[in-house]
């Protein structure tokens, strides 16, 4: 009883801190007859309905995994960034396996099987000069597609994960009268960022039913219409997703830009025209001539709103992305005396959802929204089956590590992952080689969906320091 009410809190405490982005509580619209989660105006996402993209093996958790918190040796874990806004985040990489199997003497990964996952201590937006790393090397943060996804008619039961969005639902206890209304939902992203119980905005299509009026905490909302014995039929469950992303490689100017100012970057010029500092809103002329492509001009607005830089639709008139080349204006006032605060960002380019990292061919990118549609980190997972023998060693993410099956002996497997000419201590496990090495928000959401604080979950599991 006392564990689980330290979760509640530990959940209250989350998704309190989310709402603070999404304003004030509005009155409940249960009992309408276009049934919708009660978004608050003005939305900062664009909402669709249907489904979303989704990740090979997403429902798969770890089965009994072993734990290896040092990391992969040479990854990043811990490391901390500061963006320009002065806020410090501690940044980790973390490598999972999982739904992996020993048949024949062989092991076998599913696709979506094994992944390495960037993973922020908190979540990121654009127009902060945020940063994140994939693979060994420092990308910074340029804009980002993000929406709120709908889907109707949706059932969430106790012994399946059910995908809203790039979210994953499964309930954890049926309403009960008088005492918890509403059902508990435990959520989870494909990663394994979780906080169980997370308290879904919830109302009933019948407004007598139970509580008609909840306050919208995150865009993670739903609408019961009915309940059965271990099952909840939702009538909307909505979800956050992230469709594409923009991503760069280089810095090359952050500061105050002058009329006339031009950059010379290995991708092109980009040349800083007229400053308009008068009235509320100033405007900055852009253009940006890439070495391979046309020339292009931007007329950049200076938005005010405490909204930024979360809206989409006010970021869409303060960067300017062609190809390789990006313009981004400070947040907030950046117009002013005729210089315009920015950023001039070169390597740029566009990562979509389940496509190819980068030229790594065999690995695909799927970024991870937060209930608030906030970037909070970004998996590459192997999008073909992996099979290996006894001895043999595979690369991974285009060699950035590598996976050795040291011996199969039945059931039994020894194995141990490596990077930089370092590697893991050997481990034993039976019957397939789930684990996760690493730390940051995704290993804790996956030790919270496993539902222990044991470290050593599977008494099989060991681990044999080499000499």
């Amino acid at each position: 009883m006392k564990k689980s009410r330290k979760n509640l809190l530990v959940a209250t405490a989350a998704f309190l801190s989310l709402s603070m982005s999404l304003g004030m509580p509005e009155k409940s619209r249960a009992g309408q007859d276009a049934v919708l989660p009660p978004f608050h105006a003005p939305i900062f996402f664009p909402v669709t309905e249907g489904s979303a993209s989704r990740l090979p093996g997403a429902t798969l958790l770890p089965n009994n995994p072993a734990f290896d918190f040092q990391g992969v040796p040479g990854w990043i874990q811990g490391k901390k960034y500061t963006n320009q806004m002065g806020v410090t985040i501690p940044k980790y990489e973390i490598l999972v396996i999982k739904g992996s199997r020993v048949r024949d003497n062989t092991v076998t990964i599913p696709a979506g099987g094994i992944y390495f996952d960037s993973s922020p201590a908190r979540g990121e937006v654009p127009m902060t000069g945020s940063a994140d790393y994939f693979l060994g090397k420092k990308y910074y943060f340029v804009d980002y597609r993000a929406r709120i996804v709908v889907r109707k008619n949706g059932e969430v039961d106790a012994k399946h994960w059910t995908g809203v969005g790039n979210h994953l639902y499964r309930l954890l206890s049926p309403p009960i009268p008088k005492v918890v209304p509403n059902p508990v939902l435990t959520w989870r992203t494909y990663d394994g960022v979780s906080i169980r119980p997370w308290a879904v905005t919830q109302r009933w299509e019948d407004s007598h039913q139970s509580w008609a009026n909840q306050t919208p905490m995150t865009y993670l909302q739903g609408v019961i219409s009915k309940t059965e014995k271990g099952k909840v039929f939702y009538r909307t469950l909505s979800g956050t997703a992230i469709g594409q992303e923009w991503w760069a490689t280089r810095k090359e100017f952050f500061g105050d830009a002058t009329e006339g100012q031009t950059f010379k970057t290995p991708d092109g010029l980009v040349t800083i025209g007229k400053i308009h500092s008068s009235g509320k809103n100033g405007t900055v002329s852009v253009t940006l001539h890439p070495v391979k492509g046309r020339v292009r001009h931007f007329v950049l607005r200076d938005e005010s709103s405490p909204s930024l830089p979360e809206s989409s639709s006010l970021r869409g008139r303060m960067i300017a992305i062609d190809g390789p080349l990006a313009v981004v204006l400070w947040p907030k006032d950046a117009v002013r005396d005729h210089k315009a605060r920015l950023w001039v960002y070169g390597g740029v380019r566009e990562q979509r959802t389940n496509a190819f990292f980068g030229t790594l061919k065999g690995w695909k990118y799927f970024p991870i929204a937060c209930p608030i549609a906030h970037h909070i980190g970004g998996m590459i997972y192997n999008s073909r089956p992996l099979k290996l023998s006894a001895g043999q060693s595979v690369p991974l993410f285009g060699r950035y590590a590598w996976l050795k099956l040291v011996s199969v002996q039945g059931q039994k497997v020894l194995f141990e992952v490596g990077s930089h000419n370092q590697w893991t201590p050997l481990i034993t496990k039976t019957g397939n080689i789930d684990s996760v090495f690493g730390q940051g928000r995704a290993v804790h959401g996956i030790l919270s969906t496993l539902d222990t604080t044991r470290l050593d979950l599977d008494p099989a599991v060991s681990t044999i320091q080499k000499p």
